[in-house]
């Protein structure tokens, strides 16, 4: 359970946490399934992305990239950006 904390409404102290599956569909983040919660509670949500097996595959890095400095030396800042690009396609 996600509770406020009495200083800054913003933040939130973490009691207990609970992995809901969820669909991103213009602007909305709806979950899977039904969820327990009393109408207009709040809560704090943690997103973390399935991995696209395109953009992440190991073995594909792996052969381009035969050093990890490489990707420090190349500028992480733009393979960042170049990433983002990809995401919002």
């Amino acid at each position: 359970m996600l509770t406020e904390s009495t200083h800054q409404r913003s933040r939130v102290t973490v009691d207990e946490m609970e992995l809901i599956e969820a669909e991103f569909h213009e602007g909305v983040l709806r979950p899977m399934r039904r969820l327990r919660l009393r109408p207009g509670e709040r809560v704090g949500i943690v997103v973390v992305r399935r991995p696209d097996p395109l953009r992440w595959d190991l073995a594909r890095l792996s052969r381009v990239i035969q050093d990890e400095n490489a990707l420090t030396e190349a500028g992480l800042a733009e393979w960042e950006t170049m990433l983002s690009s990809e995401d919002e396609r």
